[in-house]
């Protein structure tokens, strides 16, 4: 395999015909309309899918184990679920992804199934996951017949322990819905990067082949059908350290997964420590094969997803939205924004509004 230098992706020359700013001479900003919003009645994570229609969203109740969808004018078109273990219940609610016939799928770990809903409520159909593919399996593009994503096959703790790595070695299947048999499985390919952090995260396959892996220092890795390596360093990338909100978020996160530690030598080191480029697990592919990242840039008044050419192995812009981002999804024109509003000394119990905003990205496809 040749290994390829890393590629500095500087600004393109053209400006685009809509909501591009010239404010960050390295790299292209694109700002684009906010049409649709849903203020959230309740807390949840950043687990959310924008349906086919482009103007449905649905989202996760963390503590009822419900899924909520609302249009862009904040109307309520279906809550489901429910704690249980029966059809259309939940134990837990791990990943929401979009259907190709605008449906909406439920990851749940915690009973290894699939299930498809009608953005109404009514159930479709459920499946289990086959045994290779139950470990924390993610779905990573929109589902039809078959729903493809990446699941760990085997764990390094050695790996994870030094840092070197996440410590997961993983594959990607494709699962027929129907029968709940495995049609396609491929391993992850050998990542050939020189990356002076040393640090590669995790791997996504491509809808048009090839891998994209996120990495240490704001780099990006394109590995190629062929199997040729490109690295990309975001050009917004900057050693950030965590805001106080970052502070407080990752504290409250702590205290509530029950960890030691959420003050003293362990506080120190999150609050000295430059922040990770990329959101861990909020990746997507959209309909045109590129690959949007939620970052970890500001995350206070407005929030930047960075986009990427995987068949280039290039960066294209990075798209500014407002708050807080928490998930977000992308469908045809349209980009659904899961957020967390900035604090107001209204918010009941202290904790921040959510929301969901829609924006058109239609202006430069």
């Amino acid at each position: 395999m040749r290994r390829a230098p890393i590629a500095l992706t500087m600004a393109l020359a053209a400006a685009l015909a809509w909501g591009c700013q010239g404010d960050d001479a390295a790299f292209r900003t694109l700002v684009p309309d906010r049409v649709g919003t849903a203020e959230l009645p309740f807390d949840t994570r950043g687990l959310i899918a924008l349906l086919a229609d482009e103007t449905t969203a649905c989202v996760s109740e963390d503590y009822e184990y419900r899924v909520h969808c609302f249009d862009r004018g904040g109307e309520v078109v279906g809550v489901f679920g429910g704690e249980g273990e029966g059809p259309g219940e939940f134990d837990m609610t791990n990943v929401l992804v979009g259907g190709h016939d605008g449906t909406v799928g439920v990851l749940d770990f915690g009973l290894n199934r699939f299930s498809v809903f009608e953005p109404s409520g009514a159930l479709v159909t459920e499946m289990l996951l086959p045994g290779a593919a139950a470990a924390d399996f993610i779905p990573v593009w929109r589902f039809g017949e078959s729903v493809a994503g990446v699941a760990i096959t085997t764990f390094d703790f050695a790996l994870f322990e030094t840092g070197a790595g996440s410590g997961g070695f993983m594959s990607m299947f494709e699962i027929d819905i129907a029968s709940g048999t495995v049609v396609r499985q491929e391993e992850l390919p050998p990542v050939d990067a020189e990356i002076e952090c040393e640090k590669v995260h995790y791997g996504f396959p491509g809808p048009g082949g090839g891998w994209v892996f996120t990495a240490c220092g704001g780099h990006v890795v394109f590995v190629s059908p062929g199997g040729e390596t490109t690295v990309v360093r975001a050009p917004t990338y900057t050693d950030e350290l965590p805001s106080e909100r970052d502070i407080a978020a990752w504290t409250e996160s702590r205290r509530a997964r029950g960890r030691a530690g959420v003050g003293g030598e362990a506080l120190e080191q999150f609050r000295n420590t430059p922040k990770e480029y990329h959101l861990s697990w909020s990746e997507k592919f959209d309909d045109q094969g590129r690959f949007w990242i939620a970052t970890e840039r500001d995350r206070d008044e407005f929030s930047w997803l960075d986009v990427y050419v995987p068949r280039e192995g290039t960066f294209f812009a990075s798209v500014r939205v407002h708050d807080r981002v928490l998930g977000f999804d992308v469908a045809g024109s349209t980009l659904a924004v899961l957020v967390e509003r900035t604090p107001t000394p209204d918010d009941p119990e202290g904790i921040p509004a959510r929301a969901v905003d829609w924006y058109d990205i239609g202006g430069w496809r």
